[in-house]
């Protein structure tokens, strides 16, 4: 039901008792009764066992909407995309210059380029909701136990976002959180999922694939292979998209493919391994300008429409954790079967452990492409900055900065209680 706010209920009043006055319906002893309709509706009226199932939904659709603008944002930081138009707005992103202050990432919605508000909207509402299940009964929600898992999974997703693309997070308005702090109440998360009885296979492994990747970007090394380790061949769970609505849309195939606001960076373009074009990186040249004409225009085709699913969590990344960890032959190992789904591709043969664990790297920034992974990456493996801090941005004029992670916006310092303000 749609409620009318309260300048309207009284507009409609007075305009019935106009009507009520002029036909001469109302007598001395009439009396005109008014009321004011709300202007909102209280959670504590929504916030109920039955409404359970919808709340989870909600807080699935929220992380797919902030995963979605993740993968674009995270990636014209890195590596992965440039800026190709005129509006100053990006440029802070692509040129690694965003500040506190930059209105963009930290209060743009769903839809675009934001990131602490639409990650931070969808960690809440993933928590809010396994705060709630956890006090209801299993008589008061059929299925609990199932739903339980799939916010909590979902909930740690949300929680890794935060702590690979921001260098410090809150949650609740609570302290400043490094991101090895974020990654632990991620593992958390996905831990409640992995340990509620009778989780579906596919809720387990994405948890398990969400730990393995908690747990690494923690140091924790021999526990992120041993997660890695229980998620099958072939697992994918994707994030669903839809054309019907511009915040579900494919955010990247929107983005770069129809609106050509970002280009596919230089160091994604035709890559080959020895000699072999590599169809994990789907690049082409679109004939074209970008948003701005005097920007070529490269489009990537992994994702071929608005409703191509984003991979949440995969086999290939549980596998590629594995390889990182073990090293040696098992490395290559996985790397040539991950290779061998695609004729034609080049085997890889070395001993060299340095040579190993730098083509496992390699490895990861093509098998994710655009999966929302090669941001962190640059910032655990220490990948140097390209173009370097400092050299000119060619677009909007300054220079390129040094922040591959994004500061705590100020929505956030100046309006939590338990966080230092700047000096």
């Amino acid at each position: 039901m749609m409620y009318r706010s309260r300048a309207s209920a009284r507009r409609i009043i007075r305009r019935t008792a106009v009507v009520l006055l002029g036909s001469g319906t109302l007598t001395a002893c009439d009396t005109l009764l008014s009321a004011d309709a709300p202007s909102r509706i209280l959670a504590e009226t929504l916030l109920q066992p039955n409404n359970a199932p919808v709340m989870v939904a909600g807080a699935v659709a929220d992380f797919e909407c902030a995963l979605g603008n993740y993968v674009l944002s995270a990636g014209t930081i890195a590596d992965e995309f440039m800026d190709s138009q005129a509006n100053a707005a990006t440029w802070d992103i692509d040129r690694r210059s965003s500040n506190p202050s930059s209105a963009l990432y930290a209060t743009g919605g769903c839809g675009g380029f934001g990131l602490y508000t639409p990650i931070s909207v969808a960690r809440f509402q993933a928590d809010q909701a396994l705060k709630l299940l956890n006090e209801w009964t299993d008589a008061q929600v059929p299925g609990r136990a199932g739903l339980i898992a799939r916010t909590a999974a979902y909930a740690g997703y949300s929680h890794i976002l935060l702590g690979e693309g921001f260098c410090s997070a809150a949650v609740d308005l609570g302290p400043e959180l490094t991101p090895a702090q974020v990654f632990a109440l991620a593992e958390a998360r996905f831990t409640t999922a992995i340990g509620t009885p009778g989780v579906p296979d596919s809720i387990r492994y994405m948890a398990l694939v969400g730990r393995a990747r908690a747990r690494i970007n923690q140091g924790k090394r021999t526990e992120a292979a041993a997660d890695a380790a229980l998620v099958p061949n072939n697992f994918v769970l994707n994030a669903r998209t839809t054309a019907a609505a511009g915040r579900a849309e494919n955010r990247v195939f929107r983005i770069n493919n129809t609106s050509g606001t970002v280009t596919v960076d230089t160091q994604f373009r035709n890559l080959t391994i020895n000699g072999v074009a590599d169809p994990r990186v789907p690049v082409v040249d679109a004939g074209r300008g970008g948003s701005l004409p005097a920007v070529r225009l490269w489009s990537q085709n992994k994702y071929t429409s608005l409703t191509a699913p984003i991979p949440i969590a995969t086999w290939r990344e549980a596998l590629l954790i594995r390889a990182e960890v073990a090293g040696g032959q098992t490395a290559v190992g996985i790397i040539n079967q991950l290779r061998s789904r695609f004729a034609g591709l080049p085997t890889f043969a070395s001993t060299d452990e340095a040579a190993i664990q730098a083509q496992v790297r390699e490895e990861r920034r093509r098998e994710l492409f655009l999966e929302g992974h090669r941001l962190y990456d640059t910032i655990r493996f220490n990948v140097p900055f390209k173009p370097a801090a400092g050299a000119p941005f060619p677009n909007g004029g300054g220079t390129y900065g040094t922040n591959k992670c994004l500061p705590l916006p100020d929505i956030e310092r100046l309006n939590n209680p338990n966080i230092a303000r700047s000096s």
